[in-house]
């Protein structure tokens, strides 16, 4: 019998509403804080108080299957609670299948019975934000159930009168990271709104002060006044901010320093301690921040574990799935304990659109049910053409593998590898055998692949004489440079592929893009040299546009020795560019470049025009 005809399962009795469940939750975790010492009820600790079996108590609170109105009425008694008719319903399968497509994009919704616990996870999360000036810092690589944490983080605090307000980054503009102050403004005036309250920057901001001071002045003397209550101030998917590392570097340390003004025991530390502050990324911090002045080293840490065999057994009774232990270890052994990847598996399966076996079998087709979530994982990773070959090293192996500690280190967040033994492995079967042949394709693809290119040369020109001058000080400053190069390179998706010596070599699918990122690279390393304190590096850059040859990760060709010349004849602290470049921005560009006629260059048949861009 097709699936469309099918007859529906149809249930006795009645389940939870969103609404029901909403408040019997609410009276539960009220319960638990006053007399139980914030503890979660064990199931057992529930059938003692509500005089319910353990079965039908998992069946209430998961919102599968149907019981008798009598058991609901017994739960909400024990809480003090009256049951509503509008706290249930007698629902048909077909409205419960439509709820389950939810939990597979973003968030899991707080009324979902498919939200899978994790202890102590939960349980420390909701006591530490009661804590005065409380500042929580959730971690994983994307897809793992963070927003999920967080928003039932925000529901326990609000359960107690606390205002909370969630900010995500990635809704902001690419104008607000234009400078610090238009940035800190952005985020004063995003919170006055979601807190209700009128926008006072005109009276709380002066440029005298500086930044930081004028935002910190408008939370302790007007938001954080304002307010009665304590507010939880829930920063999500802060990774964007991290693409500005000038701007990072200042706010990160500001929600450092306000998260010590709580601690300081002075007339100011009642007001910051009204402040609690939730922190969630996906990534580790890449640029190289001030480990004491940023929130990454205080505070409570909580990094997201992968589902237990457990816990990816118990969420297939959710889906109504009769499965054995040796089920599960099949799923577990493809996929590991990957909260997405099991959620799918587990949905697709129990909707009958796929079978266990036809999963193992099909998992990294090109239409297989992970198609879409494996060439969004290659696609992050060709990003970064030096953790190409890592992977490769990776998937080919058979044994752990010790790979370079920054290699490590960023698949490990990007989730791909996991570590044994100051080595890494797969993370899972899944992805050695996807890797394995995409990559391996991806490499055989690369060998004799030319193509029309823009190159980015650039080079610090006095590197080597303040080198002899200050060695550790010109050594950290290139350091610096090189981090603030490769962040932008990748904002206008250029792709960092050598450095050597006091030189980057950076590759540009699009022309215009590198152009625009060249002058921001000079703009940017113009502002850090104000003051100058010391003799400061300068740069100079070079882009061409010709036909290049790709191996793998490296990049060879007339086109990268004709870039090379280029910068060569750049001015300090300029850009200069090729014929071919100027042919293909001249319409976009603000400024009329300066010719500077054509060069000869010994190996190059051709004179070359030149053209010197303003910044």
């Amino acid at each position: 019998m097709s699936i469309e005809n099918r007859p529906a399962k149809r249930k006795r009795g009645v389940i939870l509403t969103a609404q029901g469940l909403n408040r019997l939750q609410t009276a539960k975790r009220q319960s638990e804080i006053q007399q139980n010492a914030g503890n979660l009820y064990t199931l057992e600790e529930l059938r003692d108080r509500t005089s319910l079996s353990i079965n039908t108590l998992t069946r209430i609170q998961r919102r599968e299957i149907a019981v008798d109105r009598h058991s609901l009425e017994s739960f909400f008694s024990a809480f003090e609670l009256t049951l509503n008719p509008s706290d249930y319903t007698k629902q048909e399968r077909e409205n419960f299948e439509n709820q389950q497509g939810v939990t597979l994009k973003g968030q899991v919704p707080l009324n979902s019975p498919f939200y899978v616990e994790r202890p102590p996870i939960e349980r420390l999360g909701y006591e530490t934000i009661l804590q005065p000036g409380a500042l929580i810092r959730i971690k994983a690589p994307k897809q793992m159930g963070k927003t999920s944490l967080m928003a039932r983080i925000l529901s326990s605090a609000r359960t107690q009168g606390y205002k909370t307000v969630t900010l995500s980054f990635q809704l902001a503009d690419a104008t607000v990271f234009s400078n610090l102050t238009r940035f800190l403004q952005w985020f004063c005036a995003i919170v006055s709104r979601s807190l209700g309250v009128p926008n006072q920057l005109s009276k709380y901001w002066d440029d005298i002060f500086g930044s930081n001071y004028n935002c910190t002045d408008y939370f302790e003397n007007y938001l954080l006044a304002a307010i009665d209550s304590p507010i939880v101030l829930a920063l999500d998917e802060v990774d964007a901010v991290f693409n500005y590392p000038e701007i990072a570097t200042d706010f990160f340390g500001l929600l450092r320093a306000w998260y010590e003004k709580a601690k300081y025991g002075d007339e100011s530390s009642d007001v910051w301690q009204k402040l609690r502050l939730l922190v969630v990324h996906s990534t580790e911090v890449y640029i190289p921040l001030n480990i004491n002045q940023s929130p990454f080293n205080v505070g409570l840490s909580m990094e997201l574990p992968e589902f237990t065999a457990e816990q990816v057994k118990d969420l297939a009774i959710r889906y109504e799935l009769n499965w054995t232990n040796q089920q599960v270890e099949q799923l577990m052994a493809l996929i590991g304990g990957n909260p997405y990847l099991v959620q799918l598996a587990l949905h697709h399966i129990s909707n009958e659109e796929i079978t266990l076996e036809e999963l193992l079998e099909t998992a990294i087709a090109e239409d297989g049910l992970y198609s879409d979530y494996l060439r969004r994982q290659l696609w992050n990773l060709k990003q970064y053409p030096e953790l190409v070959s890592a992977l490769m090293q990776v998937v080919k192996s058979q044994n752990a593998v010790e790979l370079e500690p920054v290699q490590a280190f960023k698949l490990q967040s990007m989730g791909l590898v996991r570590g044994h033994n100051q080595r890494v492995v797969p993370s899972c079967t899944l992805y050695r055998q996807y890797f394995s042949d995409r990559l391996s394709r991806l490499q055989l693809n690369l060998i004799q692949d030319s193509r029309l290119a823009t190159i980015v040369f650039t080079d610090a020109v006095n590197f080597q004489a303040n080198l002899n001058m200050n060695p550790e000080r010109t050594q950290a400053q290139l350091y610096q440079d090189f981090q603030l190069i490769s962040q932008l390179a990748q904002q206008f998706e250029g792709q960092l592929l050598k450095s050597f010596g006091a030189r980057l070599l950076i590759y540009f699918p699009n022309v215009l893009n590198a152009v625009n990122c060249a002058q921001e690279i000079q703009l940017a390393l113009r502002q850090t040299a104000e003051p100058p304190i010391e003799p400061l590096l300068t740069h100079r850059i070079g882009i061409h546009l010709g036909e290049v040859i790709f191996s793998c990760s490296d990049i060879i060709g007339t086109g990268i020795k004709i870039a090379e010349l280029l910068q060569a004849e750049a001015p300090s602290g300029g850009i200069c560019i090729s014929q071919s470049v100027y042919e293909a921005v001249k319409n976009f560009l603000p400024l009329q470049p300066i010719n500077l006629g054509q060069r000869e260059f010994e190996g190059i048949e051709e004179p070359i025009s030149l053209y010197q861009l303003d910044v």
